[in-house]
């Protein structure tokens, strides 16, 4: 079966001042159909730019310099050959692309023995086909003059430019259509049962077909990939008007002022365009869709705008989606919800996935098959259950070992960068970072060896058949036995912090306005000296709002917060400056923290001098600092962006530390680095806690690495902390629904874990503004207490509680679901069998049937809306169904294992 995708041999480059750029080095990968693909590797292997040349994508100084990108597709293949005269080559795509790897080969310097005696194959190949460029001659010369002993890079050359002119044009047909045009039929009117378009040859009007139509993109970062001036309807209707209602206008001065004119009478078919961006709205979970039409980006939420793009890419049902860091930013549990849709659609319209991402746990448990990539070169390659469970390559093993697991008492991380992509070396780029590298390991090209099973397609750009993984880590220092925990060094008591709306210049002047920002809102904290608290929970929740409240860089509005048996709160402004030597932060993000115009060295020397610590030898003290941290002496005069980020990370660590500080709030220090990076940072974190007896107040989303830097977790949701405990206790036996839902979210490193009893939280947190009464988890707990005398499951009593939320926001509209259930019928989707009265809202609000009272209280709140009756309905609803979760707030308690659930009230 011929490959949906495949990459051959396939070069990009970026042209700098000091030389081109390797980005992507020769690499070839392919992807079948209905297959997902991993591609994993640290930041700066190359990637994105694979995946940017796989739909033509590079911009300028980019080019793709080399290789051939096809793509499998009968129906689009007859599109083009109709739509330009010169698209049809005569000669079969899996010859062009055995000459093509034999051409760079050649042009690389490689002689092999066997390659006269592979071209003279080719030209027996040949002889079957119409040759009408005489492409068997060229093969001929070519194998002659290998006999000869011809310079191999010439021959190359001259048979890369004989192989461009006889392919002028990019689709390639199946033996059965080319006989027929042999036999004199037009390309554009034979039947093809197997077509290749070449993406790389392609003009650009074809390959605009491509993107979007065939092939579809989420990127990375959805706020930088969404037009914010355009609503989100029109932005995915853009890209159904382009490739399925109307196609792509010629661009011209005329097409582009009917464009900008208005449209007497609407576009044609523009219902239709609009019916189906409700329903691509709907597929990728979004509620009240056709109400959000004409919202903006700005109004949705970090993981919803992520749907968004989900929806962009699939709108016009593409063969293949690449999906590039789609869960990179997003909290564990979004990040569940986004890959549990992506694994959803992708089964409802049989389409490929190139999974792009540096996080293996997502990796082992979405993909197939996984390709790791180093420095523009794929090193490894294999099934995902292969790869985990026998890593061949010395970068996927120690990319493993990175992981932070619960085994592991010291993490053990890859030494080094990765290298720079101009002039590379000889030999295996990842060498010079290799614990098992040899001299033969720096010479010549490295070959492919095949491992595991015969059966299995499991090759590995290594010399070595196996290396001592025994070996590995030992060298690393252990950490030592943990000084004893003392006594509570910070004391946190009812602490709050409040943002005041303010609408205009009188509420500025006079207070008032809209209710209150509640960020955090009475947390109770103790942090221990030498401890490491965990400070877990999604994005919103209120950690770093406390974090920098709890140091005073933004006073909490109320409460106290008592450090070392001092209130931060009495103190004045000199006061607290100078108690800040004791106090310090290591920010999220190292490059926007840093001071672009600073070097290392002076944004470390810093506090030293406004502090006055170190009077007369600042230098050596910095010197002192960088070398605590593992920062060489001589990036002392380099600016953030000449630093890796795991670099920039340490000179913020360096410069909390300059003060000899007792406590250090680190809010998320690796979220944004490389598994193989982020183990230095938690290694060092480690080391300077035990040399200086530190106290941290960790900060972060990623729960694996909580559970191995903690000594106790806090779970915080809206403000509120829900769930304290040891740490070992929290993982093992965690009380609250919101905490159970966090855990259960965290990708696992092992393809064959199960999954299958994986809570997927639905919807994001509340808004801070009017949190909800009672437990505020309670609008999104899988868990939440139906009244004790009613006969409900807890699904459909979820259900009851989101339509009283809509409900009681005033955010539903009758006709909007009337058409968005007709939209849903039409595209052929289960309706729910729930007959009487008000089907049609039964079927949009509930999954199943609802029976006996609740089905009668839910009809007659149905009734009432129709009416107008809004606050009736909207009592009627709270009589039956009100819980004690939305009466009572929970109180966290004071036991060993805190949980603030009514289902643990103490």
């Amino acid at each position: 079966m011929t490959d949906l995708l495949s990459l051959s041999a396939l070069q990009t480059q970026f042209r700098t001042e000091r030389g081109a750029v390797k980005a992507v080095d020769g690499i070839d990968l392919s992807i079948e159909h209905g297959e997902t693909v991993g591609l994993v590797g640290e930041s700066g292997s190359g990637k994105s730019v694979t995946a940017l040349s796989a739909m033509d994508l590079v911009d300028d100084p980019g080019d793709i310099v080399g290789g051939r990108i096809t793509l499998a597709d009968p129906g689009l293949a007859t599109s083009l050959l109709n739509e330009f005269d010169d698209a049809y080559v005569p000669y079969p795509s899996g010859l062009i692309d055995a000459i093509a790897a034999v051409s760079s080969g050649l042009r690389a310097g490689r002689r092999v023995p066997d390659t006269p005696a592979e071209l003279r194959g080719m030209v027996d190949d040949i002889a079957a086909e119409a040759d009408p460029d005489d492409l068997a001659s060229h093969l001929r010369t070519a194998a002659e003059r290998l006999k000869t002993d011809a310079d191999p890079k010439t021959v190359g050359d001259d048979l890369e430019a004989a192989l461009a002119d006889a392919v002028d044009g990019f689709v390639f047909l199946d033996a059965d259509a080319r006989e027929r045009i042999r036999a004199g039929a037009k390309p554009s009117d034979v039947d093809i049962d197997e077509g290749i378009i070449d993406v790389t040859a392609a003009p650009e009007a074809a390959v605009r077909r491509i993107r979007g139509g065939e092939m579809g993109m989420i990127f990375q970062d959805p706020m930088t990939s969404l037009n914010p001036a355009v609503t989100v309807g029109e932005q995915i209707a853009e890209s159904l008007r382009l490739h399925r209602y109307g196609g792509q206008k010629h661009d011209s001065w005329l097409n582009g002022v009917r464009e900008i004119l208005p449209k007497f009478g609407g576009r044609d078919g523009e219902e239709e365009v609009m019916d189906e961006v409700v329903r691509m709205l709907q597929a990728v979970g979004i509620p009240e869709a056709k109400q959000r039409l004409e919202d903006y980006p700005h109004e949705f939420s970090g993981g919803m705008r992520q749907r968004v793009l989900v929806a962009i890419a699939l709108a016009c049902r593409p063969n293949l989606l690449i999906a590039d860091e789609p869960t990179t930013a997003l909290d564990v549990t979004i990040q569940a919800q986004i890959l549990d849709l992506i694994d959803d659609l992708q089964e409802e319209f049989g389409m490929s996935v190139l999974m792009i991402t540096h996080d293996l746990g997502v990796v082992a448990e979405t993909c197939d098959r996984v390709a790791v990539m180093y420095a523009g070169e794929i090193v490894e390659e294999g099934p995902v259950e292969e790869i985990f469970s026998n890593p061949s390559h010395p970068y996927t093993y120690t990319l493993l070992e990175s992981i932070p697991t619960e085994e592991k008492e010291r993490l053990t991380p890859i030494e080094g960068n990765v290298p720079d992509l101009i002039g590379m070396p000889d030999g295996c780029h990842f060498a010079p970072r290799c614990p098992w590298a040899e001299p033969q390991c720096r010479e010549g090209e490295i070959p492919y060896l095949q491992h595991g099973p015969n059966d299995v397609d499991h090759r590995s750009k290594c010399v070595h058949d196996e290396f001592d993984k025994d070996m590995y880590g030992t060298d690393e220092p252990a950490a030592g036995s943990r000084s004893a925990i003392g006594d509570p060094l910070v004391k946190i008591r009812e602490m709050r912090k409040y943002y005041q709306q303010e609408d205009g210049a009188l509420d500025r002047m006079f207070g008032g306005g809209d209710s209150s920002v509640r960020a955090v809102d009475g947390i109770d904290l103790d942090v221990h000296e030498r401890e490491t608290l965990g400070l877990v929970g999604e994005s919103g929740c209120g950690k770093s709002t406390a974090g920098q409240a709890i140091l005073h860089l933004d006073p909490p509005t109320d409460g106290r917060v008592v450090f070392a048996g001092e209130d931060l709160g009495s103190l004045s402004k000199s006061d607290l400056r100078k108690r800040r030597k004791d106090m310090q932060m290591v920010f999220q993000d190292p490059m926007s923290s840093l001071d672009p115009r600073m070097t290392a060295g002076q944004t470390i020397m810093e506090p030293l001098k406004i502090h006055g610590l170190a009077e007369g030898r600042h230098r050596e003290r910095v010197f002192e600092l960088m070398d605590a941290v593992g920062l060489e002496r001589g990036q002392f005069g380099r600016y953030p962006h000449e630093l890796s980020g795991g670099q920039r990370q340490r000179v913020g660590i360096a410069r909390s530390l300059a003060v000899d500080p007792d406590f250090i709030v680190a809010d998320e220090p690796v979220s944004a680095l490389d598994v193989s990076v982020q183990a230095q940072i938690i290694n060092l974190l480690e080391d300077l806690q035990e040399e200086f007896g530190l106290t941290f107040l960790f900060i972060a989303h990623d729960l694996s690495v909580v559970r191995h830097i903690s000594d106790r977790v806090a779970v915080m949701y809206l403000g509120e902390i829900v769930e304290v405990a040891e740490t070992d206790e929290l993982f093992e036996t965690p009380k609250h629904p919101y905490t159970r839902a966090l855990l259960s979210a965290i990708p696992e490193p092992d393809p064959l874990a199960d999954t299958d009893d994986r809570t997927i939280l639905k919807g994001d947190v509340p808004s801070p503004i009017n949190p909800p009464s009672g437990c505020r988890f309670r609008t999104r707990c899988p868990s939440v207490i139906p009244p004790e005398n009613l006969d409900i499951n807890q699904e459909r009593y979820r259900e009851v509680m989101f339509y009283r939320q809509r409900l009681e926001a005033r955010d539903i509209d009758l006709d909007a679901i009337e058409s968005e259930v007709r939209i849903e019928d039409e595209s052929a989707r289960t309706a729910v069998a729930d007959g009487g009265e008000h089907p049609t809202l039964f079927e949009y609000f509930f999954d199943g049937p609802l029976s006996g009272e609740a089905r009668a209280v839910v009809a007659e709140s149905f009734e009432q809306i129709k009416h107008d009756r809004w606050d009736q309905a909207e009592a009627t609803l709270c009589e039956t169904f009100e819980s004690v979760c939305e009466r009572d707030n929970p109180e966290l308690g004071e036991s060993g294992h805190p949980a603030a659930c009514h289902l643990y009230d103490e």
